[in-house]
């Protein structure tokens, strides 16, 4: 009756109509048996079936929906789909809410098709999320000339496609959908400059975002309150624009404005309003707030610590889906806090959060696949979960992608790194840095990242840009200004191994000219700021006395700290001093320190390590395929050892053939060492065939690949004429080539050699020659050697005038010989006070020499006590420096003031100076013990 009464009031309201207007075709019914085309019918029987539901007619209500379904009408079908979706009209229909939307949507029946997409983006109702759909039903919409589909795909690429090209691809269609009218775009593609690195303009952003509020899309004042709160920070203007938000409605501006007085960020901390704030955030539905109010009662922050409490709201947020409350209450479970501890539980919240696209969960599966806790070590499944963090913006889970990439190829990891140093992350710089290094790689801008990181005072960028620049890598010039600038920033920021690297700069004078003093003080500030690299040189400095007076105990308790530290050269340098002992105590803490130096990576100590295998063990086996293991680069000297080993005949089933044959193949590939192994061999009479010519072709190859302390052996080979025709021409050449490969006085070096008869004969006529060359250009060694020939009368006229003149231009450059040598002589011309006073300013210097001449000088001028004490102090200093001379004179003087009494002092002093060839404390050893008998 009641569908012949509409017929009725249809046909007079059809017959007033003289011209029939065209109608939108999402509005017709489907035609396949002639059905009225007329959309005033379906939108009637709609409008009716609405009437129906308030009236609570609901058999009538569905007899209309399903008879414009029946003609597949869209509005109708999606009608019921949503009603499905409330719980109502179950019995009077057929079908899933699902089916009866994709019904409609099939019909190109836009709202459906959006209907259906949002519900496909953001899942739930027995839907999962697909992302992939709805920008595909999007996609289908904006065919369809629904403009404000373009809005909602680029909001997509924008959530969750947070690269460069996904924000392009979001401006393309905002910019589309906003130029069509729709307000909601404009606030889009204020997030865009505001979240793009290449296209950020956050005026433009601004601009925007208040455009489209103004406009009438208020949700877009969150925009503006985020815009000053995180990328353009105005305090006043994010809490303004907040407070907007959140009077029309945006929970999520309650929320951030909770976030704003939990943090004190921009504000003073005030956990109560952060709490009114997300109170009232949750009345509102707010998921995040769940979360964030559960961690206020679980930190007590404004509140009684409570973990009931916090795990109440915890709950109550995991029910609505939140991820954070998921996340924090999986911690609780994890660490057993305010709950019973149960690693399970855990894992599972940390899945569901991950799922929902908490990074931190993400990557807190990731670890428990990784090391295998809690979960079946998976390196596939860590990649996979390290990726969701990172992708989800925890930039750490980058390097943890990289480390288990890693293990698969540096290509495949180089990627996640680089990624993760763009972002920020130090270990990730660190690991590509490294990584680049050692494959020789130039691709990747990495001196632009480290200056970039250099610029926000990161220690560790600044150092390694001063490496960088000092050796020249990564296709950047050599620069001592700039490498001493980097360092000098890296020290002030606490680096102290820049301060040691750069106190090697001035130690080693390669690109600056040499400086100990200034060595010296920058190993001191490394030291104090704990860099085990700095307390070692430092170590080597006092050890050997090096602008610094000569302590071995200091540079003992420096190597000791060092050692602590893992510093293989500390390690070895340390274990170098015990081996010195002679007893068997110190062998074994040597051979422990070896070890652990060689464990540390350190294939140098291998040398070292395996001598203490044989000598332990008497494993000669080990010991030989040790050094196999650890030759190359590190270990020149491993196959030389491996030689030595075959030789001696120590090794079985090894021949001299093999060992040569092993030292050809090293030199052919590079090894100085083997070569010069090899020249030697072949130079020796030990070994058959003896062959002259080969030997000085191996020490030449040694020298081309890097040995030039082998263009000595040239210089004798070519002085004397061994294996090669004699030049002294010739031999002059290679020793002032090692003079400029070791930096030294070309002149002066070549005049020592001369003078000491080093792989030429002894000629004072032409050392005299050189230093006078060497003399010119002011240098002070030469200068020294010419005052001793001119004092001593070495082929020329005594003269000691012109020595002390000499000696006094040595000694005012620097030169502890020189000093000692003036002293000296002033002394022997009884000019006593300025003897002293050079022979004090050697002693300073720790010149060993100075130290046995004062203590002669103050035992023999007088016999006072002041005297005495005095000659004691130089003795003493010059036995402890295990001098033979110095000990044998100290023994002679406490047995004078201890009137020829022989005691355990004296004794022990005789013997050490014994032991070390003085026959003057041989003679008096052996007095003694006749005296006893």
């Amino acid at each position: 009756m009641k569908l012949i009464v509409f017929i009725v009031l249809f046909t007079l309201l059809s017959g007033c109509n003289s011209i029939q207007k065209p109608v939108a075709p999402h509005l017709l019914f489907h035609q396949p048996n002639d059905v009225s085309t007329d959309a005033l019918v379906a939108q009637s029987y709609l409008l009716l079936s609405q009437e129906a539901y308030r009236l609570k007619d609901h058999d009538y209500e569905f007899e209309l929906l399903n008879e414009l379904a029946d003609y597949e009408y869209g509005p109708a079908q999606l009608e019921i789909a949503k009603k499905l979706l409330k719980g109502h009209g179950k019995e009077y229909v057929q079908g899933t809410p699902l089916e009866w939307t994709v019904k409609a949507a099939e019909r190109d029946y836009i709202p459906a098709i959006l209907f259906l997409a949002q519900w496909y983006r953001y899942g739930g109702d027995g839907v999962d999320v697909d992302l992939k759909e709805a920008m595909n039903l999007y996609a289908r919409a904006i065919e369809l000339g629904d403009y404000s589909a373009a809005t909602e795909l680029g909001y997509i690429f924008i959530r969750h496609w947070r690269e460069e090209k996904g924000y392009e691809t979001a401006q393309q269609l905002f910019a589309n959908a906003a130029y069509h009218g729709d307000v909601k775009a404009l606030c889009g593609l204020g997030i865009v400059y505001r979240e793009s690195k290449e296209l950020r303009d956050l005026d433009k952003a601004a601009d925007y975002f208040q455009v489209s509020y103004v406009r009438g899309y208020k949700e877009c004042a969150f925009e503006l309150g985020y815009l000053y709160h995180r990328s353009k920070p105005d305090t006043q203007q994010a809490l303004r624009w907040y407070q907007v938000a959140a009077k029309n409605g945006s929970r999520d501006a309650l929320n951030n404005l909770g976030m704003m007085y939990n943090n004190g960020d921009g504000v003073d901390i005030d956990y109560n309003r952060a709490k009114s704030y997300f109170e009232q955030a949750v009345e509102q539905g707010s998921r995040l707030s769940f979360g964030n109010l559960g961690s206020l009662y679980e930190l007590g922050k404004g509140v009684e610590r409570d973990y009931d409490k916090a795990i109440y709201w915890y709950q109550k947020g995991i029910d609505r889906q939140d991820a954070q409350s998921m996340h924090n209450l999986g911690t609780l479970y994890n660490l057993g806090r305010g709950i019973e501890k149960d690693r399970a539980k855990a894992l599972t919240l940390f899945e569901q959060a991950a799922d929902l696209g908490n990074r931190f969960s993400a990557f807190n599966i990731a670890n428990a696949y990784f090391y295998a806790d809690g979960k079946e070590q998976s390196d596939e499944l860590a990649l996979e979960y390290y990726l969701v963090s990172a992708r989800s913006g925890y930039a750490p889970a980058f390097c943890q992608a990289a480390e288990v990439a890693l293990k698969e190829s540096w290509a495949l990891a180089r990627p996640y790194f680089h990624e993760g140093a763009k972002l920020g992350q130090e270990s990730c710089l660190k690991s590509l840095v490294k990584g680049m290094r050692a494959n020789k790689e130039r691709d990747i801008p990495v001196v632009g990242l480290l200056k970039a990181f250099a610029n926000r005072d990161v220690a560790f960028a600044n150092e390694m840009l001063g490496h960088i620049y000092q050796f020249g890598e990564f296709g950047l010039l050599i620069n001592f200004k700039k490498a001493r600038s980097f360092y000098l920033k890296a020290g002030e920021l606490g680096a102290g191994n820049a301060f040691a690297n750069l106190g090697f700069l001035y130690e080693q004078g390669e690109l600056v000219e040499r400086d100990l003093d200034t060595a010296v003080s920058f190993y001191q500030k490394a030291a104090e700021m704990g860099s085990a690299l700095g307390k070692n040189n430092l170590a080597t400095f006092y050890l050997n006395g090096v602008a610094v007076k000569k302590d071995r105990t200091k540079a003992i308790e420096l190597y000791k700290e060092a050692a602590e530290q893992h510093n293989t050269a500390a390690l070895i340098n340390l274990g170098d001093i015990y081996l010195e002992y002679n007893s068997k105590d110190y062998q074994e803490k040597a051979c422990t320190l070896f070890k652990k130096a060689f464990e540390l990576g350190a294939k140098r100590a291998a040398i070292n390590h395996s001598r203490c295998i044989i000598e332990q063990y008497g494993d000669i086996q080990s010991a030989f395929q040790l050094l196999e293991e650890s030759r190359g680069q590190d270990c020149n000297l491993c196959v030389v050892k491996q030689a030595e080993l075959i030789l001696n005949k120590q090794l079985a089933g090894k021949q001299q053939l093999d060992a040569f044959s092993m030292l050809q193949n090293a030199a052919q590939a590079g090894n100085a060492a083997a070569a010069y192994k090899l020249a030697s061999l072949y130079e020796s009479d030990d070994i058959e065939p003896q062959d002259l010519a080969l030997a000085f072709n191996w020490y030449r190859t040694s020298v081309t690949l890097g040995k030039v302390d082998a263009l000595n052996k040239i210089a004798e080979f070519y002085w004397i004429g061994k294996g090669v025709d004699k030049s002294e021409d010739d031999a002059v050449e290679a020793i002032s080539q090692l003079a400029k490969a070791k930096n030294f006085n070309v002149a002066s070096f070549i005049g020592e050699h001369f003078y000491h008869g080093v792989n030429v004969d002894i000629d004072f006529n032409k050392a005299r020659y050189y230093f006078m060359k060497a003399a010119q250009q002011n240098d002070g060694m030469a200068l020294n050697s010419l005052g001793v020939i001119y004092r001593d009368g070495l082929r020329v006229a005594v003269d000691t005038e012109r020595a002390k003149d000499y000696f006094e231009r040595s000694a005012n450059l620097g030169v502890p010989d020189a000093m000692h040598n003036l002293g000296a002589l002033n002394l022997s011309q009884n000019q006593e006070k300025d003897g002293l006073e050079w022979l004090q300013r050697a002693a300073d210097k720790q010149f060993v020499k100075s130290y046995i001449l004062l203590g002669d000088y103050y035992a023999r001028h007088d016999t006072s006590e002041e005297s005495m004490r005095k000659a004691v102090k130089w003795l003493q200093l010059a036995a402890d420096e295990k001098v033979p001379d110095g000990m044998y004179k100290l023994a002679m003087l406490l047995k004078k003031q201890d009137h020829n009494k022989f005691t355990t002092e004296i004794q022990m002093w005789l013997k050490a100076a014994a032991s070390g060839g003085h026959q003057a404390a041989v003679s008096e050893l052996e007095e003694y013990k006749l005296q006893r008998r």
